[in-house]
């Protein structure tokens, strides 16, 4: 025989109680209180277009700074002038002369600048000062073995000189083949890290990431080709008689070519990334939105390389780009996450903004058809902490032009304006309750109608 359970009068008179049986009263007669008004801050940290484009300035960032110590510019070599050479038989550029300095040849042009000395010296005047005997420092590019041309030349101490030494770097370092992968994979690491933080999807937040940065890695290698293609047209263009390759000295137009050449490779570069951060379990309206707005973003990021060097660092080809690269980096991680998030705004046709919990403020769109809705982390919403809410709740289903919702058989049932539904068509505005959670949806290009007058 079983025990008997007795309730006493104080157990049964408390305050926990009677909130209970408030909640269950208000629950049954669909009561529930209109949800506070969201705060403003809340609403903008769970706005893509605030923590998308906050992952991608910190993700480049971290990016400029795992690559930067790797990057030598260009080439910097020193010595004494052995010979001058006033009609090199290769060099069709009026002007130019070449240098012998110890075993290599240095090509300088008339539009090579003529820096002051590490130690104060005043700039050379031109070529005609530079003389055999002449102990000189070279910044520049290889052309061929034991050959670069002068980006920069500069008069030196013998000790100096002896420092910079006479080997010359290859024009394509370890540094340059990364940059592309490491920025693209510190942008897919923080996009998808944020929005997983931002959804509280922890599950899905794993397996997104360590799936969409692999595949950002191979995209953006396969993006290699046409962005080198970008870049080698744009030079083309732009170097068509000489090859200095200093933007301080280009014409406008030419720095208007190789600017756009540049914008072009990060184009390729943001296209790739938003391709491999939704090619897994992402629908194709959201690798659409993905693709075009990391290809927007890449584009402007990448017009900032170039101008920093020509109108703000007043860049010597002895420092070298790291100011430029800097700025252009975060450029390019604001910027791609910026026309993510907006792209994504823009075209999204309908969505859902949580109104009360943990994730009141985050707007889901609703890309998949159904959609749906629950406690499970599977679900493509995830409603967690509240215990009426069944792993599988609701669906929210496009038929045609419109969305219906359907209850899913749950216990606590499905409620829209106030009613409960088994299945229902959607208007904007309509707030659908499930357990203690309040959604509103919303359409785009439609007003909210009046919930007073909404029918089941």
């Amino acid at each position: 025989m079983s025990e008997r359970i007795v309730i006493g009068r104080a157990e049964l008179f408390t305050a926990d109680v009677d909130r209970a049986l408030e909640r269950e009263r208000r629950l049954a007669q669909r009561d529930l209180p209109e949800p506070p008004p969201l705060p403003r801050w809340r609403r903008i940290l769970l706005s893509s277009t605030f923590y998308l484009p906050v992952a991608g300035a910190l993700a480049c960032f971290g990016a400029w700074l795992v690559v930067e110590p790797f990057f030598d510019d260009f080439s910097i070599v020193g010595g004494e002038v052995v010979l001058v050479n006033t009609d090199p038989f290769d060099v069709d550029v009026p002007g130019a002369v070449a240098l012998t300095v110890g075993a290599l040849e240095v090509v300088v042009l008339p539009e090579t600048p003529m820096e002051p000395g590490a130690d104060g010296q005043p700039p050379f005047a031109g070529i005609p000062e530079i003389t055999a005997g002449t102990v000189i420092e070279v910044a520049g590019t290889t052309i061929g073995p034991q050959r670069m041309v002068a980006l920069g030349v500069r008069p030196a101490t013998r000790e100096a000189a002896a420092a910079a030494g006479q080997e010359v770097d290859p024009e394509v370092t370890a540094a340059h083949l990364l940059l592309f992968p490491v920025t693209a994979v510190a942008l897919a690491l923080a996009m998808l890290g944020a929005e997983g933080i931002a959804s509280r999807h922890w599950l899905r937040l794993a397996e997104r990431t360590v799936v969409g940065v692999l595949l950002t890695l191979v995209f953006t290698f396969v993006a290699y080709v046409p962005g080198g293609v970008s870049i080698a047209v744009a030079q083309w263009f732009a170097l068509p008689d000489t090859a200095i390759y200093d933007v301080d000295v280009f014409s406008p137009l030419r720095f208007l070519i190789f600017a756009a050449g540049r914008s072009a490779a990060w184009a390729w570069l943001g296209a790739a990334l938003g391709l491999g951060m939704t090619l897994y379990k992402g629908t194709p309206i959201q690798r659409r939105n993905a693709i075009t707005g990391g290809a927007l973003g890449g584009a402007l990021g990448g017009v900032f390389f170039d101008p920093i060097d020509r109108f703000f660092t007043g860049a010597s080809a002895f420092s070298g780009g790291d100011p430029s690269r800097l700025v252009g980096l975060v450029a390019v991680g604001v910027s791609v996450g910026v026309f993510i998030a907006l792209v994504d705004r823009l075209a999204r046709e309908a969505w859902i903004l949580v109104r009360t919990g943990p994730l009141a403020g985050k707007s889901f769109v609703l890309y998949r058809n159904p959609t749906v809705i629950g406690s499970a982390p599977q679900a493509d919403v995830y409603l967690f902490k509240d215990t009426e809410i069944e792993p599988r709740h609701l669906a929210i289903h496009r038929t045609g032009n419109a969305y219906e919702v359907e209850d899913l058989g749950t216990r606590a049932g499905t409620q829209v304006g106030g009613v409960t539904v088994r299945q229902r068509r959607l208007r904007s505005g309509d707030r659908i309750v499930v357990g203690s959670t309040a959604l509103d949806f919303e359409e785009r290009l439609q007003r909210p109608h009046d919930r007073e007058g909404s029918t089941s």
